[in-house]
């Protein structure tokens, strides 16, 4: 694997960069207008929908040449364009929120949260027409189903990083008002609320302002598209803080406009039940989902695509040679040839490190690959173990002619001890075993983790570089076995029964001695393909009662390794780096606690609580004293540790001391 540039953040250095944007000539608006009210659209649909255009001009041109879609009952026409997210409302009806009305029938005397249904515009084919009490109602509505929806389906998180990239399916809606209230020509989103209410999120909009008074006031419309791309003018991408940025790629939406209806003469259907049909094609009766192991394949493949891409600030991560490694699309001899292992442990921790350690910029391009197919701004790590331990499962499917029970319980184990967090930690670059066969370098393996386990490493809550290695190596022949020598762990079983993770009990496996020879001839026995048997103290195979050695089971890994404590050392060396790591732990607890503080957002989807509000300074400054005095007393231990070292050195090499 290639080191890269591991600096930088997730969000600088990520994300969709849109075109620079340009506010239409109102000539163009209405040259378009004109256009769609030849087809047959009302002259305020047809304004509206002018106007909402990013490019009037190719949505005019894209009108000659309409794209027929067929729904049931008849064919709608659209044309596919970008719009301003100031023109576009959710659907005030929108059938997400049906199992959550309240209904008049029911006699609650209580305030009713459904609204009339949209039906169609007499002698209108392709506008939808909404009577409604009042236009406090409708508005009371709107606001309504932007909580609810930014509430059950929160998507503002990624569309902040990447825009929304599935169109919309926008259809024009004609509000008539039963108090003589104006009546209101709208576009809304009969297919995309959710991504509708994320957009207005973002750009901190109303859905009851871009109805009423953006939809009637073309000038304070125009003005507010117009302040962000003079912004954008000004500061340049570069210039932008990152807030800005995400309300540049929510500016926009893409959108398939329905502009047209032609129904099916033997049913005479209307367009209102088009679009409903059309809605519950898409949300109630959706295609069959392929199933988590199939999405985590195609991420698998899109991540590998990221890590074998150049970026702007280094090299590939992985060479052609190893993307095709990693993906198993080389045989053993092939990758041999190429001068990479063909061990399947080795390929397993190569895999590991690529997709779950090696730090922010590791992670940074891991996340890129897996946005590029679901749009999420910060994938979480459990999804990039999923899709790790799909990679590792490859060759062991094929092994196994496809056996779903073995796959399986494969699978849940991997992905259970891949959870590891020490996992994380593992340094960027080339692995301490880097000859992948059974000589020197798996013995220095086996040799730094004995020294981490004299260091007193594992048993402080996390063990050390070697011992993670080692166990990554060793899991995959531990889970790959017949019969599997670790387990994922019993879920309401008795009170007798270990219910620890697979992660756990390799935490105390690598935490001791014997764990870690035994991990070694674990390693060993896996690379020539024999069966697992079970070590003693000394690193030689256990002999059963019978005479014979002893199978590894998953029973007898967490019989032996209980995770106990070892006794701990109250004075001298081996009791201060258990302290020690007791600190390093809670320094770790500290930067996640204020990590996971500065992410609170002051509303769902929303900016950050403490970055736009600040903290109380009085305990800020109290706190801020108390880290000061433990900086400055540890600070000290290390200026002890160099005079000493110095004094030591000295006392070595009298000549150079004089010097």
């Amino acid at each position: 694997m290639v080191d890269e540039f591991a600096g930088g953040s997730d969000e600088a250095l990520s994300g969709w960069q849109p075109p620079a944007f340009k506010l239409p000539r109102p000539a163009a608006v209405d040259n378009l207008a004109t256009a769609l009210a030849a087809r047959g659209l009302s002259e305020a649909t047809a304004w509206t929908l002018a106007r909402s255009a990013v490019r009037p001009d190719d949505m005019r041109r894209k009108l000659a040449e309409a794209t027929e879609l067929r729904v049931q009952g008849g064919t709608l026409s659209i044309v596919e364009t970008r719009l301003w997210s100031a023109a576009v409302i959710p659907h005030p009806a929108n059938p997400r929120e049906y199992g959550h009305r309240r209904y008049p029938l029911g006699g609650s005397g209580g305030a009713v949260t459904t609204s009339p249904e949209p039906g169609s515009s007499a002698g209108l084919t392709a506008e939808l027409e909404l009577r409604c009490p009042t236009a406090d109602l409708l508005a009371q509505r709107l606001e309504e189903t932007k909580d609810r929806l930014l509430r059950e389906n929160p998507l503002a998180y990624d569309i902040a990083a990447e825009g929304v990239l599935q169109p919309l399916t926008v259809v024009a809606l004609t509000v008539v008002h039963a108090d003589r209230h104006p009546s209101a020509s709208l576009l809304v989103a009969a297919d995309g609320s959710s991504r509708v209410c994320a957009v207005h999120s973002i750009l901190d909009y109303s859905p009851c302002r871009v109805a009423y008074e953006w939809g009637r006031d073309d000038r304070k419309y125009r003005k507010e598209i117009n302040r962000w791309i003079r912004h954008a003018q000004r500061q340049g991408w570069d210039g932008l803080r990152e807030d800005e940025r995400q309300r540049l790629r929510a500016l926009t939406v893409p959108a398939r406009v329905v502009v047209g209806f032609d129904p099916h003469p033997h049913t005479g259907q209307r367009f209102h039940t088009a679009v409903r049909n059309f809605i519950g094609l898409t949300h109630i009766r959706p295609p069959r989902p392929y199933g988590p192991a199939v999405e985590n394949e195609a991420k698998a493949d899109a991540v590998l695509d990221s890590l074998a891409e150049p970026t702007r600030t280094g090299a590939v991560h992985l060479t052609d040679a190893e993307k095709a490694w990693f993906a198993a699309t080389v045989t053993t001899e092939e990758a041999r040839a190429r001068g990479l292992s063909p061990h399947a442990d080795v390929r397993t921790e190569n895999i590991v490190r690529s997709l779950l350690g090696g730090g922010v910029s590791t992670s940074r391009r891991v996340n890129e690959g897996i946005r590029s197919l679901t749009a999420k701004m910060r994938p979480k790590r459990e999804e990039r173990v999923d899709i790790a331990v799909e990679l590792i499962l490859r060759p062991l499917r094929a092994a196994e002619e496809g056996d779903p029970g073995v796959v399986r319980s494969r699978r849940a184990a991997l992905q259970r001890a891949y959870r590891l967090p020490e996992i994380e930690r593992l340094p960027a670059g080339r692995p301490i075993e880097s000859d992948g066969g059974e000589g020197p370098g798996l013995r220095r393996l086996r040799d730094q983790a004995l020294e981490e386990v004299e260091r007193g490493s594992g048993n402080d809550g996390r063990l050390g570089t070697a011992q993670t290695e080692l166990a990554v190596k060793a899991v995959y022949y531990m889970v790959a076995a017949e019969p599997m020598a670790l387990q994922r762990e019993v879920f309401g079983g008795s009170g007798g029964e270990d219910d620890r993770s697979p992660a756990s009990v390799l935490r105390a496996m690598l935490s001791c001695r014997r764990g870690v020879l035994q991990a070694y001839e674990i390693v060993r026995s896996g690379r020539r393909g024999d069966r697992l048997y079970e070590v003693t103290e000394s690193g030689h195979r256990a002999v059963a009662a019978t005479g014979g050695h002893r199978e590894l089971t998953d029973g007898l890994v967490r019989h032996i390794y209980t995770g106990e404590p070892l006794a701990v050392a109250a004075v001298g060396y081996s009791a201060a780096a258990h302290c020690w790591a007791t600190v390093r732990n809670s320094v770790d607890s500290l930067q996640k606690n204020v990590k996971a503080m500065a992410a609170v957002p002051q509303q769902v989807g929303g900016r950050s609580q403490v970055e736009e509000e600040g903290w109380e300074p009085a305990e800020v400054t109290a706190l801020r004293g108390d880290l000061d005095l433990i900086d400055r007393r540890i600070a000290r231990w290390s200026d002890r540790h160099r005079e000493l070292q110095s004094l030591r050195e000295a006392e070595q090499d009298p000549a150079g001391a004089i010097e």
